[in-house]
């Protein structure tokens, strides 16, 4: 009975290490440093980030060596200043400087926005004073601001909290600009000198915008997720832009000289790293978001 007995331990012990084995080998390794073979997918079934809705993309810079949108709908672009391509989060990315940016003649669908997901990598320093500009779709109307833009403003500070700033416009409403920026406590933390992923949201049909850092869903302040049309509360809908002209990334419109007004000392270019800026015309979900994230840190 005692032999019985240490047999049947040994066979279960088998069994089960057999087991765990089998785990090990199966389980998906969703972190930076997954085996060789089929890639694992991230949660929701992605293997590659083009996998996430490409029928909504309409415009993708991925930098590798080239300006070029490779949905191809914003073309004729040019870079000025001193730019070059570097090591990026994914294959190469786009180097800023203090005169340096990309303008193209013709931001072809972006200009007809109602909702949008953008979402790009930043790898930057802190910088004193002035605020600078990542990317501007420009409105040549004699307006001060673009239709829609994105910026970062400087920290002097000792934190290392970004307090970052996008502005989108809806001409045909009462209440024409809207800045979503997060101030004070809800600047993201730790935003300086490492790739981190930034995505702003906008969706027509709920009215309501949105941040996410690293994948996580920023907390807004008060009133500022959900936007108005109108001092009665009309949600603001769908956006519609205005004598949307031209599109820069690493500036303000204003750096295109005539005849947009002439840089303030406070507008600033990007010198920063900049890598796979995409724009889509929906609004991605927070899943989505997250796997987006995952896949390009993992250069896929």
């Amino acid at each position: 009975m005692k032999t019985n007995k240490t047999i049947f331990k040994i066979a279960l012990l088998g069994s089960v290490l057999v087991s765990v084995g089998l785990t090990q080998c199966t389980k998906p390794e969703l972190d930076d440093d997954f085996t060789a073979g089929d890639p694992p997918a991230v949660e929701g079934g992605f293997v590659n980030s083009d996998e996430i809705q490409p029928a909504s993309l309409i415009a993708h810079f991925p930098f590798e060596g080239t300006v070029a949108d490779l949905k191809g709908g914003v073309t004729g672009g040019s870079a000025s200043g001193t730019t070059s391509f570097v090591e990026g989060r994914k294959g190469q990315a786009y180097q800023g400087s203090t005169n340096g940016f990309i303008g193209y003649t013709n931001p072809g669908p972006i200009a007809g926005l109602t909702s949008f997901t953008v979402s790009l990598w930043i790898n930057t320093a802190k910088h004193d004073g002035g605020a600078q500009g990542v990317f501007t779709l420009a409105k040549q109307d004699g307006s001060f601001w673009g239709n829609f833009f994105m910026m970062i403003e400087g920290n002097n500070s000792s934190d290392n909290k970004m307090f970052m700033k996008l502005h989108f416009e809806k001409n045909t409403a009462s209440f024409i600009e809207h800045w979503i920026e997060p101030f004070g406590d809800f600047r993201p933390d730790d935003m300086y000198n490492a790739w981190r992923h930034v995505v702003w949201t906008y969706d027509a049909t709920t009215s309501k915008a949105g941040l996410f850092v690293n994948g996580q869903k920023r907390t807004l302040p008060a009133g500022m997720e959900d936007r108005k049309a109108d001092g009665s509360g009309t949600p603001l809908g769908g956006l519609n832009f205005k004598s949307a002209t031209k599109f820069i990334i690493g500036g303000f419109q204003n750096q295109l000289g005539a005849p947009f007004n002439s840089p303030e000392p406070w507008m600033l270019n990007y010198t920063g790293k900049l890598d796979e800026l995409r724009i889509y015309n929906t609004v991605l979900t927070a899943q989505e978001i997250s796997a987006l994230g995952i896949l390009e840190r993992q250069g896929r």
